[in-house]
């Protein structure tokens, strides 16, 4: 019978006639079964003679004719007296083989035998699985080196001063598919039986005279000596194996019962004839089933630190090679695999040693024929037998039963994890189960040289095997029960606070194989880094960490529990990092018991940055000296790093009174209590207006949080809506609402129900005859209307307007036909830009149509030629169109643009700045043409829209925005990267920069939302955004117009000094309300330039604010 991936192994079946467990119909062979011989009967004696089997017993001769069996076999070959358990001799164990193989048949054959009174008992025999699922040949990292801490464990030998870890003393066996001992990471692995090199030979082999001949040795000996033995044109450890190399002489040297086992065995051959060569079946390849057992030599002890392949937990350890599937077999089944086992122990006992043996096999139902092997194993030659626990159920699920070998007494039974310890709920878990180890994403050797990436408890079980294969090494006294009983005690429990589930409790075994804990717990403390403090930041007294600036440094350092206590400890703090400057780095902490912690109180460290220092983390290290358990002085260096960052105390936010989600909309921020200090208002994908300080603290009040019912997708806007000498927050939503809030009197002014889909941001501007401000917005329902609402909700007449083309993004308004009222520029999902004049009708020569959806918010650019008219599209253009709808120039990207842009004037005129998807930040003149230096490539899409600032007060604008790869970027006009930047964050960056004095100390802070959070970034120079595009659409009206300075004589007083007085005081604040109030002839197009504090075109009360806050501060 036939299974895919399955192997036949040399199970034995249940004695029911015993009364113990039953095995399950698919795990019986129903072509043989196994007896035994009591005790005091002699051995058989047996021949084959054409297909007629005879031993020297008549009766059992009477038996085979009279059920056709066909064939008998020792089942574990070369067994002796020693090799028992109880009253079940192993040598006395046979396999028979019947001509028809039927369930019936056997089970009549395998009664029957019974009834003879010189028979032990007979036992079925099971049908096992190998325990991995391939995967697609690939290199990778090895993920399951740091998993069990091998890495760690490793520093417990001075490697640099040519201490090396391991010891090939230590014999690790894959009892498999074989090994190909050929490859070029195994063969300096591989064992050399000593006892096996002949004495002609020995010395002359051994170059290093260290009385221990080695694999390398023996490759040298065979390349040196050109001995070629086999014929096949390479010279390699298969030339030490036949009949005319010098390394055998057909005797059993070792007196193992194995003649010239120079390496290991073959027990199972082509069809049951063995020998010493344990090489796979000729002409596998790497995928193959036939690469079992080198990709678990590869893991249990492929040579490291040799700058080829992988490497193993071991480090240095030798692989004995068993071979037990018969090579008639395209996929082999393990015929011979209890042979293996013994073969295996014996192969360690008879070295002076022990082996570890593992086996990545196994199966249901329970056999004590099976158990006698793994307990002679154990008990009479003192190996370790490691099993893979098994890979789940047939069909691919988790499962929870026994599975043999590993379910055996005396064995270690290992499951798989993920690296990270995560249950993957495809392996089987059980009470039985001792261990767990890593067994996915497992790189290793395979047959062909190569290397593959395989899943599996077979690949969980080597890797147990290989960390107590290095237990040993450092241990060598140790026998198997302490070896075992390490291992275990030391397993890491944490994966059961992974992986909490109810029924896992207790059955994946003590833990994690820890061989880091397993070494040193008994020995050394573990101390690690806790957590740190900084203490008297000596800067901008923020408390958070900037380039420049000095600070004291608590380090809490932690015991680990299980560990051994810390004594007379004391610590030096360093850095590699040529920006930093340690002023003070000792510190005494005393000592630390297990499970316990320990800071620095009063003995602080001090260190100091420099000016230059990048952003971000900077690495320190500890280097702790104690004494261990014996009194010997122990060292520990550990790291940790520290923020330099330019976040501005208190931020970034994740979390106000819900988690952050999608911050898309560019912060409003305003003194809107006028009590000198800015408060924040921003929105986001939860529907929820937020209001925080400067600080980061929210505000909670009768008003905020607020929320819209839905997703905000826009900015909110800014102004004194209703003339009450408040500053209003205008919001949209996609509940279909358009909000009104007054943060002064905590009420909502307006709740206007536009019933359609409002997704842009609203603009602010007077639209009508009057002289107030209206609300314009654009709808995202159909048929799509404009809407255009005075302050006490009721629209403007001729409003709304039913477009019929869906509006994604904001509207920009600017007086086209100078009338003294704003018309309006929109796009729409029907690839069309329009100019709708201020009386809803359509301007002469719109709609332009594009080549796809506009969902970028339009800007009108206002230049000495005219007005601009500018747009991004989904068919990659950027557009610029003139007043009169024609096309002035499109700029070509390489995908989507859907962000607004920014203008700054420049000595060459007005420079213009987007994005797109492409990921570049472009920057273009008014004719289209690019700018020397841009575009600027990133590796994240750009979806917010850029915005400028003098961020460092020299005069000189820099443009700044934020790219979905989570970075923050800021370039000088000439496309070079200004300083500090790029600042990168947690969350890619999805909205635009607000840049402003959000804390009243002079200098800028950038606010700019991301799909999880609010970022405040504290720039440390004295800048100017009031004279720049410095948020969304370039003012809190968001009108998105842009006004070129022509007038060369306003350069001389700064915007708010009204009179050009050269002083900011309380007459601008007379002259400007004067403006507001009479709009007098006699005031020049500068004074009102100067009055017009915030550049939005119109001067009004929010200008007045502003004039105030620059007075008071």
């Amino acid at each position: 019978m036939k299974r895919k991936i399955l192997y036949l192994l040399t199970l034995a079946g249940l004695m029911i006639s015993a009364g113990l467990l039953s095995a399950t119909e698919q795990d019986i062979n129903d072509g043989t079964f196994l007896f035994c011989l009591k005790h005091e009967i002699e051995p058989l004696q047996i021949s084959q003679s054409n297909d007629v089997i005879t031993v020297d017993n008549d009766q059992l001769n009477s038996f085979f004719q009279n059920h056709q069996i066909s064939r008998i076999e020792p089942w574990i070959i070369n067994a002796t007296e020693i090799d028992k358990d109880g009253d079940i001799y192993l040598n006395r164990i046979y396999r028979v083989y019947l001509k028809n193989s039927n369930r019936s048949s056997m089970e009549i054959a395998k009664s029957e035998i019974t009834q003879f009174p010189f028979i032990h008992s007979s036992e079925y025999e099971h049908i096992r699985k190998i325990n991995y699922d391939p995967n697609d040949p690939q290199l990778g990292q090895q993920c399951s080196i740091p998993a069990v801490k091998a890495d760690l464990a490793w520093d417990f030998w001075d490697i640099d001063v040519g201490d090396i870890p391991g010891d090939r003393n230590v014999l690790l066996a894959s009892v498999d598919t074989g090994v190909e001992i050929t490859h070029p990471d195994l063969e300096h692995s591989i064992w050399i039986n000593q006892g096996e090199v002949p004495s002609s030979v020995f010395n002359s082999t051994d170059t290093n005279n260290d009385d221990f001949v080695s694999a390398t040795e023996v490759l040298a000996y065979l390349e040196a000596n050109n001995l070629d033995t086999n014929n096949d044109s390479a010279i390699n450890l298969r030339d030490a194996l036949t009949s005319s190399s010098p390394f055998t002489n057909s005797q059993d040297n070792d007196g193992n019962g194995f003649i010239d086992d120079l390496v290991g065995w073959d027990l199972a051959g082509w069809s049951g004839a063995d020998d010493n060569d344990p090489f796979p079946r000729e002409g596998m390849t790497g995928a193959s089933t036939w690469s079992h057992g080198t990709h678990v030599a590869g893991t249990l002890a492929s040579t490291t630190d040799n700058s080829t392949g992988v490497a193993s937990t071991a480090f240095r350890a030798s692989i004995v090679a068993v071979k037990v599937a018969r090579e008639y077999q395209e996929d082999p089944g393990i015929t011979d695999g209890y042979s293996g086992i013994t073969y295996a122990a014996k192969a360690g006992f008879y070295s002076d040693a022990f082996t570890i043996i593992n086996n990545s096999w196994g199966g249901g139902g329970y056999s004590g024929y099976e158990q006698t092997v793994i307990n002679n194993a154990h008990n009479t030659y003192g190996a370790i037998v490691v099993a893979a626990a098994g890979n789940g159920s047939n069909s691919g699920g988790e499962e929870n039963s026994a599975h043999y070998p590993s379910s055996y007494g005396n064995v270690i039974s290992v499951c798989a994890m993920g690296c990270n310890g995560t249950w993957g709920h495809w392996a089987t878990y059980h009470s039985s189960v001792d261990l767990a180890a890593p067994g996915e994403n497992v790189l290793s050797t395979v047959i062909g040289g190569g290397y593959q990436i395989r899943d599996g408890s077979s690949m969980a079980s080597p890797n147990a095997a290989s960390c107590i294969g290095l237990l040993s090494a450092f241990n060598p006294t140790w026998d198997n029960d302490q070896l075992i009983e390490r291992i275990l005690e030391s397993a890491d429990e944490i994966i059961y606070e992974i992986n909490d589930e109810d029924y896992l409790q207790g059955n994946l075994g003590t833990g994690m194989v820890d061989i880091h804990k397993a070494i040193g717990g008994n020995i050394f403390p573990y101390l690690y880094y806790y957590s740190h403090a900084l203490l008297n930041v000596q800067g901008d007294d923020d408390d958070v960490l900037n380039p420049g600036e000095s600070s004291q440094l608590r380090i809490t350092i932690g015991n680990t529990e299980g560990w051994q206590s810390a004594t007379d400890l004391t610590a030096t703090l360093t850095s590699d990092n040529p920006g930093v400057t340690i002023i003070d780095g000792n510190a005494v902490y005393g000592d630390i018991f297990p499970g316990g912690i320990q800071i620095n109180i009063s003995d602080v460290f001090e260190f100091e940055l420099s000016d230059a220092i990048d952003l971000g983390e900077v690495e320190f290290n500890i280097d702790l000296s104690t004494t261990d358990a014996s009194g010997e002085a122990y060292t520990q260096s550990v790291s940790f790093s520290i923020i330099v960052s330019l976040n501005q105390d208190g931020w970034p936010l994740d979390m106000l009174s819900e988690e952050l989600y999608n911050v898309e909309t560019s912060p409003v921020v305003i003194d809107s209590n006028d009590d000198g200090e800015m408060e924040i208002y921003f929105g986001d994908y939860s529907g929820n207006v937020y209001a925080v300080n400067a600080d980061g603290e929210e505000i909670v009040n009768a008003l905020f949080p607020f929320n819209t019912g839905d997703q905000i997708w826009g900015s909110p806007a800014a102004a004194d809506i209703d003339n009450d000498g408040n500053i209003e927050i205008i919001v949209t939503s996609k509940s279909k609402h358009l909000f009104v809030l007054d943060p002064v009197n905590q009420t909502v002014d307006l709740d206007y129900y536009a019933v359609q889909f409002l997704m842009g941001t609203p603009v602010i501007a007077n639209i009508d005859d009057d002289n107030d401000l209206e609300i314009i917005v654009g709808g995202f329902s159909s048929p799509a209307k404009i809407f255009a609402i005075n302050a006490d909700g009721s629209d403007v007449p001729g409003f709304p307007f039913e477009l019929g083309e869906k509006m994604i993004k904001g509207l920009a308004v600017a007086d086209f036909n100078d009338n003294g009222k704003v018309d309006i520029v929109a796009g729409t999902e029907n690839y069309n830009i329009y100019l709708i004049n201020d009386d809803a009708t359509i301007a002469p020569g719109f709609p332009y149509l594009t080549g796809n959806k506009i969902r970028s918010a339009p800007a009108i650019a206002e230049t000495e030629s005219g007005k601009i008219i500018l747009s991004g599209s989904r068919d990659n253009n950027f557009y610029g169109l003139n007043a009169d709808g024609s096309l002035r120039f499109s700029v070509l990207t390489g995908d989507y643009v859907v962000n607004s842009p920014a203008f700054m004037e420049t000595e060459s005129g007005l420079a213009i700045f987007f994005g797109s998807l492409d990921g570049n930040l472009y920057g273009i003149d008014v004719d289209g043409n690019p700018l020397a230096g841009w575009p600027i490539s990133h590796s994240g899409s750009i979806t917010g829209s850029p915005v400028i600032a003098d961020l460092n007060g020299d005069g000189m604008a820099e443009i700044v925005c934020g790219t979905q790869s989570a970075e923050i970027v800021a370039y000088n006009l000439d496309g070079s990267t200004f300083t500090y930047f790029p600042i990168n964050n947690e969350f890619g960056f999805a909205g635009t920069p607000t840049i402003t004095d959000t804390d009243g100390d002079l200098d800028l802070e950038i606010l700019i939302g991301s799909t999880g959070n609010l970022a405040n970034i504290d720039f440390k120079d004295e800048g100017n955004s009031d004279d720049y595009w410095s948020l969304f659409h370039g003012n809190l009206k968001r009108t998105g117009y842009y006004t070129s300075d022509p007038v060369d004589d306003c350069s001389g007083c700064s915007l708010g000094d009204v009179n050009c007085d050269g002083t900011i005081d309380v007459l601008d604040i007379v002259r400007a309300v004067y403006i507001i109030m009479n709009d007098p002839p006699d005031a020049d197009e500068c004074e009102r330039i100067r009055a017009d504090i915030n550049e939005d075109g119109v001067i009004d009360v929010l200008d007045l604010v502003m004039l105030v806050n620059e007075i008071m501060n």
